[in-house]
């Protein structure tokens, strides 16, 4: 969850919590019921320690039988506990999908509340405009979990079409988007990007001579080297076998050439030689592929394991 997540999700606590506080100064409870508004404040907060995705599960239920409970012990000021009925369909949405039995009993503490002050004949001038309230709220959120649903469906597939699944790193597709990103911010005016090309030397041989599965696990292994020893902004991707691209921004040619002979040693140092090109961005973004492209096969001719630079 992020620092915004994080923020709404206390915020919510906090705010059941003060409506709680408001209604007990109102309506002080008597006898048992002090034992219930405490057995509801420890459940609460033992919900709260499992953490935002099985809180909504573990609330539902007692806060609709928490609201059926005040709506009857406060009598004709029923309308202030049923304020807090779109909690309920809030919690069913965020704990079970769309229109499964689990968010439909959401609905259902929702129709015993709505029927409930008519059963006691109580406060009837205020109950249409909570009936047709309730339906309001019933169906915008259906909907609210349904748009998350097809939300993080959409999210799932792009990130499966710009993320290579063997190493976690962006893929080709997802380094052609940043490289045009950066080519435009150039384009305004700002400093150039270079981009570093490497190939993996002998790689077949590893393939061939220990197996497919060890010559994955060498390549998670120099994912995980680049990205710790990249600058922070710059970004490592997969372009494809057993080849990764590395995309500098901000990064002129002397400072790129340090950043390929630094990960050239790292690489050494993982028992791995790596050739690498590097050629900086003037202009045209089909032509800095290329020009990085030919300076690796350039570091490919001239003995393998080493940095050459575009013309």
């Amino acid at each position: 969850m992020d620092g915004r997540g994080r923020f709404f999700y206390l915020a919510s606590w906090a705010g059941m919590a003060l409506g709680l506080l408001l209604q007990v100064r109102r309506f002080p409870p008597q006898g048992p019921e002090v034992f219930l508004y405490a057995l509801l404040l420890l459940w609460a907060l033992w919900a709260m320690r499992k953490g935002p995705k099985s809180a909504p599960r573990l609330l539902l239920h007692p806060l609709g039988a928490y609201l059926l409970f005040e709506m009857w012990r406060v009598g004709e000021a029923w309308p202030l506990a049923g304020f807090f009925a779109p909690a309920l369909y809030l919690l069913a949405g965020f704990a079970y999908p769309p229109w499964s039995l689990g968010s439909l009993l959401g609905a259902l503490w929702g129709g015993v509340l709505v029927l409930d002050p008519v059963v006691w004949g109580r406060g009837l001038d205020f109950w249409p405009h909570f009936a047709v309230s309730q339906a309001i709220l019933l169906s915008l959120t259906f909907l609210l979990a349904r748009f998350r649903e097809l939300h993080g469906q959409i999210r799932f597939w792009r990130e499966q079409a710009l993320t290579d699944p063997l190493t976690g790193l962006p893929n080709r597709r997802a380094l052609e988007m940043a490289i045009e990103r950066e080519a435009a911010r150039v384009d305004r005016g700002e400093k150039p990007f270079s981009l570093v090309l490497l190939d993996l030397d002998h790689f077949k041989r590893v393939n061939d001579t220990q197996g497919h599965q060890e010559g994955d696990r060498l390549l998670k292994e120099v994912a995980q080297l680049l990205i710790a020893h990249v600058r922070q902004g710059d970004l490592v991707g997969r372009w494809g076998g057993e080849e990764f691209a590395i995309l500098l921004p901000r990064a002129e040619e002397g400072e790129a050439m340090r950043v390929a002979e630094r990960l050239r040693a790292e690489l050494s140092r993982l028992g791995v030689s790596g050739s690498f090109g590097v050629a900086v961005y003037r202009g045209d973004v089909k032509e800095v592929f290329q020009r990085a492209d030919s300076a690796l096969y350039l570091a490919k001719r001239r003995g393998r394991n080493r940095v050459e630079r575009a013309p």
